[in-house]
């Protein structure tokens, strides 16, 4: 879903439902109701992790006179627990069930309550293994909200109904099993409505039926999907048609359903879709709905929703065009398993539109220009904790933009080879399925062969990012450099891409792998003198830099500096870690002393560049056990001296 145009408008209601909002400050009793229902959506009952979905069949006559949609839905499935007396579906208390019946015709008695639809049976009927298949009947007008659901609405006088069910709004009109985890091998979706109208959806119109002054339009979706993604919209359309030629001999028509005012606006654009299949299918994999279609279908929310195999327009950018097309494998085809992953669908589409454009210009600088229009600098976590909040779900800055920057970072760190193998072997292992962030590490680990755990879990379960502050200086042959991470927040493990340039205008590129806060690093750089260095030179890297200065060697510098880190543990009781970072080869001393100022164990060696640990077990020189108490560490390198206490514990 794209909400680059209008950040998340809440249509009919015209208030914005964020976390922050209090219940006092909702005066439409429609937003009351829309606000009590997100606060308990996400969570399935537990007679729900009782079944498997495998199809539905939805049959509903639309009547925009009376904005009343009367549904008979068909749910098959199979029971996958030991034993159940109950099966749950999520359906909203604004619709009315009239009948639950069973394959034969038999009532089936149900309760409906807390936008719960209960079927109830004998502890002998449900079974595991046993497959079933329930008919819904119901009726009423569907209760629209800040997340969606099923719109009346109308362009240019005309009916305009639509529906946009991510995250939670499918149950606003069809009684289903409403989470992304478990999709249903297939389904068909027959919508009547009045006979100027044209009602598009899912898959492949298989019939179209008149009946007087109706028209059933018949749509059969082969492919699995998820409850969100099923879509309906309704209008007087211009209806269009492309194809797209997949092989020499086969080709998938592209259909689409526009306003007729609108049609000279957005004809140029859509026909653009074409070339962005085929430039993402060389990327990610073939189109994934290839028997069927794809297509738009405008509608009149401010953005665009999208619906497998029919993506639900409100714009015409060639931005928008390429999201919606990206979530076509990137949560239509791999979908998020529950939306606090919402990521994996979001942040892949966003980065899908900069890489349009480098596909498109055959220009990387494309990518990054579209890339740094995508940076942001807020805090909060990509992962959604509270999946409650909607607005928090689709929140623009880190579920979109900061989830585009780190497949953006990712690419850089594994290369491009590994990291579009990478997305076709995530696309393959999870084709039609559901996933979580940890699957996707998985998979790019096992085709880059890193392990990118700190990878994934400061960015994706982290909060903020990098801001490097930068010292160097040149002796003799080498360069080097001190790097401080200056944020609040812990640090950010990362390879970082360094240029140093000459002052006879070469320059030379390599890599540093930043693990610490402060870190030192040494650059041969031979008899040339250098004039300055840049850190991420191309912008790979979500970071700030607050600067980067040359040492005068004044005081001693960043040469004569070193790093002594917390000892670690402390309190300790059989071994206490001492660990510091020096810049160049030097001699250091390690001094431990007690309270008294007595030295009581010391050792001095010569050590290289870089981090070193040496461990104390808490015994003096003489190999005798010292008392429990605190200590002094003292490190030096003959020119500077810093120390640390530590408390000995038996």
């Amino acid at each position: 879903m794209n909400f680059k145009y209008y950040f998340f408008i809440l249509l009919l209601l015209s208030i914005v439902l964020a976390q922050e909002t209090e219940k006092s400050e909702i005066e439409c009793s429609h937003a009351k109701s829309a606000l009590s229902f997100i606060t308990k959506q996400s969570i399935q009952s537990d007679s729900q992790n009782n079944y498997d979905v495998t199809f539905y069949d939805i049959d509903m006559k639309i009547d925009p006179s009376v904005k009343i949609i009367y549904g008979t839905v068909g749910v098959a499935g199979t029971i996958i627990t030991d034993s159940t007396n109950q099966i749950d579906f999520d359906l909203s208390l604004a619709l009315q069930v009239d009948a639950v019946k069973d394959e034969q015709g038999n009532d089936i008695s149900f309760e409906h309550q807390s936008d719960l639809l209960s079927l109830f049976f004998y502890n002998d009927q449900l079974t595991i293994g046993k497959e079933f298949y329930f008919i819904i009947e119901y009726h009423g007008t569907p209760q629209s909200s800040g997340f969606g659901g099923f719109v009346f609405d109308n362009h240019n006088n005309d009916p305009m109904i639509w529906s946009l069910s991510e995250p939670y709004g499918a149950r606003t009109w069809w009684p289903c099993k409403d989470t992304p985890l478990d999709k249903a091998d297939s389904l068909d979706i027959s919508l009547t409505v009045p006979l100027n109208l044209i009602a598009a959806s899912n898959g492949l119109l298989v019939d179209t039926e008149t009946d007087g002054d109706w028209t059933t339009y018949h749509w059969q979706e082969r492919y699995p999907i998820a409850t969100y993604l099923v879509s309906v919209a309704i209008h007087p359309y211009t209806v269009f048609y492309d194809w797209y030629k997949y092989s020499p001999s086969d080709s998938m028509r592209l259909e689409y359903y526009v306003f007729p005012d609108n049609y000279n606006n957005v004809k140029d654009n859509y026909l653009l879709t074409n070339d962005m299949i085929g430039a993402m299918a060389q990327r990610f994999s073939e189109y994934p709905f290839i028997k069927e279609k794809y297509g738009h279908a405008e509608f009149t929310w401010g953005g665009g929703m999208e619906h497998q195999t029919l993506s639900s327009m409100g714009g015409y950018s060639e931005g928008l065009i390429a999201h919606e097309l990206a979530h076509q494998w990137w949560g239509d085809m791999v979908t998020c398993a529950n939306f606090h992953h919402i990521w994996l669908n979001e942040g892949f589409a966003t980065y899908s539109e900069a890489l349009w454009y480098e596909l498109r210009d055959n220009d990387i600088q494309s990518l990054h220009d579209e890339m740094s229009l995508n940076r942001v600098w807020s805090g909060g976590t990509i992962y959604v904790e509270d999946t409650t909040s909607v607005s928090r779900i689709f929140n623009w800055a880190l579920t979109y933009n900061k989830a585009s920057w780190v497949l953006h970072m990712l690419r850089h760190i594994v290369g491009d080879d590994d990291f579009f193998n990478g997305l076709r072997e995530y696309g393959d292992r999870y084709r039609f399925k559901s996933a979580v962030t940890e699957q996707f590490q998985e998979v790019m680990e096992d085709i880059s062969g890193m392990d990118l755990n700190y990878f994934f879990q400061r960015w994706i379960y982290g909060e903020f990012y990098p801001i490097y502050k930068v010292v160097y200086s040149q002796a003799d042959s080498d360069l080097l450099i001190k790097l401080n991470q200056t944020q609040d927040s812990e640090v950010f493990e990362m390879p970082i891409d360094l240029r140093v340039n000459y002052h006879d205008g070469t320059n030379l590129d390599t890599v540093i792998h930043n693990t610490a806060k402060e870190e030192y690093f040494q650059i041969p750089v031979g008899n040339k003198t250098v004039t300055q260095i840049e850190i991420d030179p191309d912008n790979w890297i979500l970071r700030w830099i607050e600067s980067i200065s040359l040492d005068t060697l004044e005081n001693g510098g960043i040469i004569d500096d070193f790093i002594l880190y917390p000892l670690y543990p402390n309190p300790f009781n059989s071994e206490v870690t001492i660990k510091f970072s020096i810049p160049k080869v030097a001699k250091v001393k390690i001094r431990i002393y007690d309270l008294e100022g007595d030295n009581i164990w010391s050792v001095t060696n010569n050590y290289n560049l870089g981090t070193h640990i040496v461990n104390w077990n808490g015994f003096d020189r003489h190999g005798n056990r010292v008392p429990s108490g605190t200590y002094l560490v003292e490190v030096s390198n003959d020119i500077l001296v810093k120390s640390s206490k530590v408390l000995l514990l038996k």
